[in-house]
């Protein structure tokens, strides 16, 4: 056993020597800020102080893989390992117990393969054989200078994470982290994902270290292979470092300058970063003349408030056992997919000879760029709370926001405000209030200085930083993966199982598993590196590809704050209406008994009645029958893939689901058992796309991702087209899986008679969510040069319909009362339509109590026109064919009641379930032949239509996301994307008379 001074002793010897107390020991990273503790460590790395401080290391330069024409295949460079004397002590002792905290690991790494250092050496060793310090500096010197220098580190303080380690990556310069735009990863952190992909795997503490590598113990090193393609160092003299081409392998040739590594190289990252990165968009001008700059509500560029960077929303699994959610950063390492050789390819689609080259189908990658993942982010969202809060506080209920803002939150931050909860009821004297998740916690995040830190403590907001960073990730991994189906609550009725979750299950207030336990769809999982990295078991259950877990986010039950309590709301019964009501109070009801909080209590004051209905709606389709049965997973989570060019068609994705360090990788001491860590190749394999057409929300974050915190690049695949991804993913599902069309035409005798079909080809309403959005016809009818003769749903570059003059409809922005009247003029649902300012909109539009129209979620007292198109099998309650499906469910029934049309196509025979079908009569000018024109048909989709926009703009004009908004909104640049003129075409059809 090799002799060496303990960690006091030796600090007790270089006390004496003079060396400063900053080179005798660092501070423990969980003792400081994140960048204040970077800003001791790494010149600590970066300027060698651990070898000046006699640290042990490994016996020479080593290899982490083979390297084969020009190619390492290792899982790190080249390596020489400096070890702390407790880690010494540690592996002294058989690998037993917990390594002490402050225990130190510094990987210096350089260019592979380690053969051109050793040979170095030996050359230097020869020209020095009497001068070690010579030699040493020389060769520092040459990897400086070749080899590229730089470390990675490992720093045990078991107060950070499950797994107590602080991983982190030092250039030669020791720059710490800025989190500036393009966002990459942080090079320091707790519980690094990245890291823990592969340390997860190790046998003890996560480490791999062994005796048999170090200097002073027998043993030798692992030995991979090394061909002779490295000696081509044109910079030394011929000899064993400068062979002639014809004495290297395939004569020089190598897949070298196709392959970088990836993950030790950040010049590479930074590279592939830059070059995602684009210009902000120039201001639109047909938006600026449909929403004038008024009150105040444009800014400059400078003013607009930015959204931390995505790589600040990190959580580990805490120490001592994990809580229930954490950022995805802690998944990305192993659900992050590989782009290629030399580390592999795994949830992913290789186009290329590059690393990156291709499609990241990773869960990781598709989700990031998902509604879901930027439900935290969403500017649309947070500038539609600023306007729910201001219509409170101008109808004098301004108390309620909190609850109100509580609530939107349990979804699009479901992760912070949930997590909040469950800790200020562990720990009420932690002074923490769960009652109120305010939408500016989206703006916090862990200090990263002692003065930031300070200026948290100041305003109160240093509590809360870590529940902004789970928000901010909106509907992430460790949401869906541990949803619990909903249970009747003692007292209740005997519900049925669809009652039981109708009645405890919506308005995101969902059941939850264990804290240590994540649900997946697969028996035959390998647990013990989750188990390792976060304390947490990956467990099988058949919810995770049920319908009704996606039921939990979209089936939402909202108070009406200014209806009559005395009458039920338009469309409903009382009975109906108090199922509503009692569905909300058994909602606050579980969330005081499970968390204590009463936030929501305010709020059941009010009549309630579904805002959203997807699920429902789903459920009130053939997709849920068994002899149809599609479910929400089947269409948002597709298992197979086509690229948008063609080039790329599978119709089974099969794939590792995680890639860890497993048999397929180069050996490591100290690993699990095989067993424990063989990652199998799975079929069938679901990805995490989960979109649907909303692609001005993805665009806005692309085109804005430095205003909005996104990082452009993955960062396990370096792939750089995950937003392109998700939106050539929505153009697939808008072309192929929204809606179909069909045109039949006849003449007439002022035209042409055009019978036009729409069928809605989803599983629930077209469309569906949240109500403001729309579907609507254009219906143009053209001559045989082009030229258009008539059009019904024609707009302008804001998307705004304009009639056949160009000029915008009157009904466009529901605001236009004419004398005498008591409702604005809106487009009611057409069975026919006869002249170009007729339009057929298929929307819901909701009233408040004063009788306007209004895109409020709180305010939707009546409802003058849902003709929304219902999906095939929509059943009406109180029909025979609705009672063979649900039974005699009053409950049932009542909610079911939110996934009908209402209005005008509630009495049209041609608006059927699944379908809907108008007249055109088109009327052509004198001397048009009919035979020569062509109608075309188009349904496009509106995510946010103009009357939207304009009451955002209009309601809270200096709220800091409504003005954000416009900044966004302004300067979109839709040209030359799917959303031209700010609409997303779906189905199209085009016929002409013969």
């Amino acid at each position: 056993m090799r002799f060496h001074l303990t960690a006091a002793a030796l600090f007790a010897c270089l006390a004496g020597m003079g060396v400063t107390a900053q080179e005798r020991a660092l501070p423990l990273p969980s003792s400081l800020p994140l960048l204040d503790y970077q800003a001791q460590l790494y010149p600590f790395v970066a300027q060698r102080r651990f070898a000046d401080l006699g640290w042990v290391r490994d016996k020479r330069w080593r290899d982490t893989g083979p390297f084969v024409m020009g190619t390492s295949y290792g899982i790190h460079p080249a390596v020489r390992i400096y070890y702390g004397p407790q880690v010494i002590d540690w592996l002294e002792g058989g690998r037993q117990g917990d390594i002490p905290d402050g225990a130190m690991v510094v990987k210096e790494m350089a260019t592979p393969p380690a053969a051109r250092y050793t040979t170095y050496r030996d050359t230097l060793e020869y020209l020095h054989p009497d001068d070690p310090a010579e030699v040493e500096a020389q060769m520092i010197d040459f990897l400086h200078r070749t080899g590229g220098l730089n470390w990675t580190v490992m720093v045990k303080d078991s107060a950070l994470s499950y797994g107590g380690w602080f991983f982190a990556s030092v250039d030669a310069a020791g720059q710490v982290d800025d989190f500036a735009a393009p966002y990459a990863p942080a090079s320091g952190q707790a519980a690094d994902g990245l890291c823990m992909r592969c340390h997860a795997s190790a046998a003890e503490e996560l480490i791999f270290s062994s005796l048999d590598n170090i200097e002073g113990y027998p043993g030798a090193p692992l030995i991979f292979r090394v061909d002779e393609s490295w000696r081509n160092m044109t910079d030394q003299p011929p000899g064993p470092m400068n062979l002639p081409a014809v004495q290297r392998p395939a004569m020089g040739q190598s897949d070298a300058a196709l392959i970088e590594d990836y993950f030790h190289n950040d010049a590479a990252y930074d590279r592939v970063t830059a070059g995602a990165a684009g210009g902000r968009p120039a201001l639109n001008p047909d938006f600026t003349a449909t929403f004038p700059p008024a009150d105040g509500i444009s800014i400059p560029a400078a003013q607009v408030p930015h959204m931390p960077g995505q790589w600040l929303d990190h959580v580990p699994s805490r120490p001592g056992g994990p809580q229930h959610f954490l950022t995805s950063d802690n998944c990305v390492g192993c659900h992050g997919g590989l782009g290629g050789p030399p580390s592999g390819t795994a949830m992913f689609l290789q186009t290329g000879p590059s690393y990156g080259d291709g499609y990241d189908i990773s869960p990781y990658g598709e989700w990031r760029w998902s509604p879901m993942g930027l439900a935290g982010r969403d500017p649309i969202f947070l500038a539609q709370l600023e306007s729910e809060f201001a219509l409170l506080e101008q109808a004098g209920a301004g108390d309620l926001a909190d609850a109100l803002g509580t609530t939107c939150l349990s979804c699009h931050g479901a992760m912070g405000q949930r997590q909040l909860q469950i800790d200020a009821h562990a720990n009420p004297d932690a002074g923490l209030n769960p009652d109120v998740f305010k939408p500016d916690y989206l703006s916090l995040h862990a200090p990263l200085t002692q003065a930031g830190q300070a200026a948290q403590e100041a305003d109160g907001t240093y509590d809360y930083h870590q529940y902004g960073n789970l928000a901010r990730e909106g509907v992430s991994c460790a949401v869906c993966h541990r949803i619990a189906p909903p249970r009747r609550a003692e007292g209740q009725p005997d519900y049925n199982t669809l009652d039981t979750y109708l009645m405890n299950g919506t308005t995101g207030v969902f059941q939850m598993t264990e804290a240590d336990r994540l649900i997946g769809p697969y028996a035959d999982v390998r647990r013990k590196p989750m188990e390792n990295a976060m304390g947490i078991t990956p467990v099988q259950d058949d919810y995770i590809k049920s319908s009704e877990l996606c039921g939990a986010c979209h089936t939402i039950n909202l108070p009406n704050v200014d209806a009559d309590m005395s009458v039920p709301l338009d469309g409903y019964t009382s009975a109906d209406q108090d199922v509503f009501n009692q569905a909300a109070r058994n909602g606050v009801a579980l969330l005081k008994d499970s968390y204590g909080v009463t936030y929501p209590e305010g709020l059941t004051d009010f009549q309630h009645s579904v805002e959203q209905a997807t699920y429902l709606e789903w459920v009130n389709s053939v997709y849920s029958e068994e002899a149809t049965a599609q479910s929400c997973q089947d269409c948002h989570m597709k298992s197979d893939f086509r690229s948008a060019d063609g080039t790329v068609a599978l119709d089974r994705i099969t794939t590792q689901i995680a890639t860890i360090q497993d048999t397929t990788l180069p050996e490591a001491t100290n690993l699990l058992p095989q067993a424990e860590i063989d990652v199998p190749m799975r079929e069938g394999y679901r990805r995490h796309s989960f979109v649907g057409l909303n692609v001005f929300l993805v665009e806005m974050l692309r085109q804005f991702s430095t205003e909005m915190g996104m990082g452009l690049t993955q960062p396990m695949t370096y792939a750089t087209n995950g937003a392109q991804l998700a939106i050539d993913t929505m153009a697939q599902q808008a072309r192929e899986e929204t809606a179909g069309i069909d045109i039949a035409l006849r003449p007439a005798a002022t035209g042409i008679m055009a019978d036009i079909t729409v069928t809605n080809r989803t599983g629930h309403r077209l469309p569906s969510g949240v109500g403001f959005r729309r579907a609507f016809l254009e219906v143009k009818a053209v001559d045989a040069g082009g030229q258009a003769l008539w059009c019904s749903g024609c707009t302008n570059g804001a998307g705004v319909i304009v009639d056949g003059a160009g000029a915008p409809l009157r009904t466009e922005f529901l605001d236009d009362v004419p004398e005498g009247a008591d409702m604005a003029l809106y487009q009611p649902h057409h069975r026919v339509v006869t002249a170009q300012d007729q339009v057929q909109i298929y929307e819901e539009l909701t009233r408040n109590a004063k009788g306007a129209f209004t895109t409020s979620f709180v305010n939707r007292v009546s409802h003058p026109k849902d003709n929304r198109l219902t999906p095939h099998g929509a059943l009406a309650p109180g029909t025979a064919a609705f009672e063979a499906k649900f039974g005699g469910s009053a409950v049932t029934a009542a909610f079911m009641k939110a996934t009908l049309p209402e209005g005008g196509a509630a009495q049209d025979p041609d608006f059927t379930a699944g379908s809907d079908r108008i007249e055109y009569r088109i009327a052509l000018p004198a001397g048009v032949d009919p035979a020569g024109v062509t109608v075309t048909a188009t349904l496009y989709s509106q995510a946010i239509p103009p009357y939207y926009l304009k009451q955002r703009f209009d309601t809270a004009p200096d709220g800091p996301a409504t003005r954000r908004l416009y900044y966004l909104a302004s300067h979109l640049r839709t040209e030359g994307t799917l959303i031209e003129d700010w609409k997303l075409a779906t189905a199209t059809a085009s016929a002409t008379l013969r």
